[in-house]
């Protein structure tokens, strides 16, 4: 699948956000603790999510969802979760920690999910080590056996998936189970959060230690997705390279505030609640030096969105990736085809501002697709671009959503 984007149309109007994927994942792998219906609503209609639905309802959980609602319930019948499932989404190791919990073990194959590094498990099986459960690697699975004893463990890095895989973990863990150097974005405090109304006992929630008292079984609730930061950005870095007035609404400014200060200082930028009004009339000068660094700095998630917009912009921007080693090279190569001045040196990227041309290039991630798309919207004439798949994994239809507010973008199966 393929969007077709005619650049140079300003944009106009309002875009509301939706559920945050990330948050929606974590969540949907912490329903494996117990056997109780979890409700979770404002849940996204993307193929990420309906992977992982695929997933529990594969290894026995009964999974219903009537539109961004869903409901998660029953009994897991196999711990081994197989490859035909785990390779579809990257998230299918978020049911790691859940199932050493509350099963004592777990037989998993290596997940999926974007192209963008090594994104090596070590540390979720580090902190597993250390809770006692005996854990094997294998080329393509990786098995646990053992039930998770409460201890104190220091993650070697603020890992997203790590902090939620340990804190799921821990919830029956006779005793106290100490995290410390946890991270603490948003995602994951809402997971913590639901957690808690589920039973659990969680101190430390939002900050780098996180304190987990064991109790013996958790019940049911009802818990809402936070909306995405990820689309928010998306979508204000579409009018910053498209120019035009944008409100998005739906949206929580609090959980991207250095991404939105970022646009603050070069455009006019009100924040009314849960909206962010953003107009922009003329190309940014340049955005500086920006490094991507775990919650509350600059998020690697968008950077591909920045590295569009640097090119859109005039003068030079230097952006250094420190999570991901590759994901700055496929979309530096992808928007040189559209006449970009980019270079990429190890894991920094120079950007000098240029004009852009249509030109045909492909997603190779989720993220990185997005930044094309963007970039498209401001480059002249036609761009194409490609496996577009990737896109929808974590978006709800974007081009239709751009389309609504003045873009001109057709999709072609």
């Amino acid at each position: 699948m393929d969007y077709i984007i005619n650049g140079g149309n300003k944009l106009d109007g309002e875009l509301s956000v939706y559920g945050s994927k990330n948050c929606a994942l974590a969540i949907l792998g912490a329903t494996v603790l117990t056997n109780e219906e979890i409700i979770v609503t404002n849940c996204p209609q993307i193929i990420d999510v309906d992977n992982m639905l695929s997933l529990l309802k594969s290894i026995g959980k009964k999974v219903w969802r009537l539109g961004d609602v869903v409901g998660v319930s029953g009994e897991v019948t196999t711990t081994n979760v197989m490859q035909d499932v785990a390779t579809l989404i990257r998230g299918s190791v978020l049911v790691l920690g859940s199932m050493v919990a509350k099963y004592g073990q777990i037989k998993l194959a290596m997940p999926g999910g974007c192209a963008i590094g090594t994104r090596p498990i070590d540390i979720h099986l580090d902190g597993l080590s250390a809770m006692g459960v005996c854990v094997k690697t294998q080329s393509d699975c990786v098995e646990c056996y053992g039930y998770p004893k409460a201890t104190t463990f220091r993650l070697q890095f603020a890992s997203v998936g790590a902090t939620q895989n340990l804190i799921c973990a821990s919830v029956f863990s006779k005793g106290k189970t100490v995290l410390k150097n946890c991270a603490f974005e948003p995602e994951i405090v809402a997971m913590q959060k639901l957690l808690v109304k589920m039973g659990a006992k969680i101190t430390g929630i939002g900050s780098s230690t996180v304190v987990i008292e064991g109790v013996s079984r958790l019940h049911s609730a009802t818990v809402k997705v936070i909306p995405d930061r990820i689309v928010t950005a998306t979508y204000l870095s579409a009018v910053v390279c498209a120019g035009g007035k944008l409100t998005v609404t739906e949206c929580n400014p609090k959980h991207l505030q250095c991404f939105v200060n970022l646009l603050r200082c070069r455009f006019p930028l009100k924040i009314e609640g849960k909206k962010i009004i953003l107009a922009v009339e003329n190309r940014a000068k340049s955005f500086g030096h920006v490094v991507t660094a775990p919650y509350p700095k600059f998020p690697t998630d968008m950077q591909s969105l920045l590295l569009s917009m640097s090119c859109c912009a005039s003068g030079k921007t230097v952006i250094a990736e420190r999570l991901f080693e590759n994901r700055l090279t496929h979309n530096a190569n992808q928007l040189n085809k559209m006449g970009a001045d980019v270079s990429v040196v190890g894991n920094v990227a120079t950007v000098k501002g240029s004009k852009l041309h249509g030109a045909n290039v492909v997603a190779g991630d989720l993220r990185g697709g997005a930044g094309l798309v963007i970039a498209g919207l401001f480059a002249s004439g036609v761009t194409t671009v490609g496996n577009v798949q990737q896109i929808n994994r974590g978006y709800v239809d974007l081009a239709g959503n751009l389309n609504a507010v003045g873009a001109k973008i057709i999709t072609k199966n």
